[in-house]
């Protein structure tokens, strides 16, 4: 506790280490597990792990499941509803959960510690430990060159600001009822911007469904060159900028589907060359589908093509972001999508004869493009405006603010 802590401090309020405030408990090591003690859903318990916390929040979309055997052979991390979970290890150290609306048997992986027998309100305490203040003590102890880990022993003697009970509920009360609230602006504003996606691509489907004497039907690689990716040997790779400007995927890749893509990675043994202004997308695995254009002219790895049309590019442009989706479906293999040369020369593509009209076309899907990105801006900066406001409701919950005028 640094000096002054105490005194700044709401009257009323103390300061207690989390261990005081809970018993932790993580999965001990000699009783991990491995591939072989995991079954099917029905044969035992859910294990939970970091995928099962997405923004703070307890999620059950997604569960592995681990023996019957193991789950009874550490009854001390069995999780039940109020139980607080948190991620103590890897990449995601620091993400919490309160358990909530739980129907099955469930325990937690190596990476969580579970936070049980509560000695305050545990909404309270969840509550607490997503302040930026606590962050940032999780962030003075954190351990580990590799993998960031944090002891339990450091996590216990962290130290957690608490007023009485009776004014731990009325603050619990107050955020449940505003974060609510914010919740729900959350999800109206975010059905706007899809609903601004979606109207986007009807207007790129009406185009590019379009039909008559003044149209015509070619296949992709009949009207484009495409240049699909080939990966140069590991050894050749360096950051320093040395050789030819590597892009191998999503990484270079810039926010927007037409953003220019960005320098991460040379080779001094180029493969395959792409041009500037070319059309990149993704050919392989899950980000099959989502495009970018090159910034200047690199070497392509096996996980994107280039594709070229020297005549009207944009208007291809334009198709690909139209198909990205059927793309996408059209690849290979269930587990791990593969898109080939062959599937995207037979890719269908209807066009205007006239190149004058195409280019109109083009004018007109710039203009749609431009006031859909102004859209899903003007609303992206809504949603980061009401993830100030929860952030600036924590702060002043815990420094007695949200209650201080309020009769506990």
């Amino acid at each position: 506790m640094k000096e002054g802590d105490v005194l700044s401090l709401p009257k009323g309020w103390d300061i207690k280490n989390l261990d005081d405030l809970c018993t932790i408990k993580g999965r001990i090591g000699y009783r991990g597990y491995t591939k072989q003690d995991l079954v099917e859903k029905g044969e035992g318990a859910i294990t939970l792990s970091p995928s099962n916390i997405i923004n703070n929040q307890f999620n059950l979309d997604k569960c592995t499941y681990i023996s019957w055997f193991k789950y009874e052979e550490s009854p001390e991390i069995m999780v039940f509803e109020g139980d607080i979970l948190f991620v103590k290890t890897g990449s995601t150290y620091g993400k919490v959960a309160l358990v909530e609306n739980l129907d099955e048997k469930a325990t937690i992986n190596p990476q969580f510690v579970v936070f049980k027998d509560l000695k305050c309100d545990n909404r309270f305490l969840y509550y607490s430990l997503t302040t930026l203040n606590f962050k940032k003590k999780v962030e003075s102890i954190i351990g580990g060159a590799a993998t960031p880990t944090l002891s339990q022993t450091n996590l216990g003697r962290l130290q957690i600001p608490i007023p009485s009970l009776s004014e731990q509920k009325q603050i619990v009360a107050i955020l449940d009822k505003a974060f609510a609230a914010i919740d729900q602006a959350q999800a109206n504003i975010e059905k706007n911007i899809e609903n601004a996606k979606e109207l986007f691509q009807s207007k790129l489907n009406e185009i590019f469904n379009q039909k008559g004497d003044d149209w015509e039907e070619k296949t992709l690689g009949e009207v484009c060159e495409i240049i699909m990716g080939q990966s140069p040997k590991g050894t050749s790779y360096n950051s320093e900028g040395t050789g030819t400007a590597l892009i191998n995927g999503p990484v270079e890749f810039g926010n927007e589907p037409f953003s220019k893509t960005v320098m991460s990675k040379w080779t001094t043994q180029p493969t395959k060359l792409c041009e500037e202004g070319d059309l990149i997308l993704c050919v392989r695995g899950s980000t099959t589908g989502r495009i970018n254009i090159a910034g200047f002219q690199a070497c392509i790895g096996r996980g994107v093509a280039a594709i070229r049309n020297v005549k009207s590019q944009k208007w291809i442009n334009f198709f690909i972001r139209c198909n990205q989706q059927t793309i996408y479906d059209l690849g290979t293999g269930s587990t791990f999508p593969n898109v080939s040369s062959k599937i995207l020369a037979n890719l269908k593509i209807v066009q205007p004869k006239s190149i004058t009209i195409q280019n109109e076309l083009v004018k007109l899907m710039e203009k749609l493009d431009s006031n859909q990105s102004k859209i899903e801006s003007h609303y992206q900066q809504k949603l980061a405006n009401l993830e100030d406001l929860k952030k600036s409701l924590l702060q002043k919950a815990f420094t007695g603010e949200l209650t201080k005028n309020i009769a506990l």
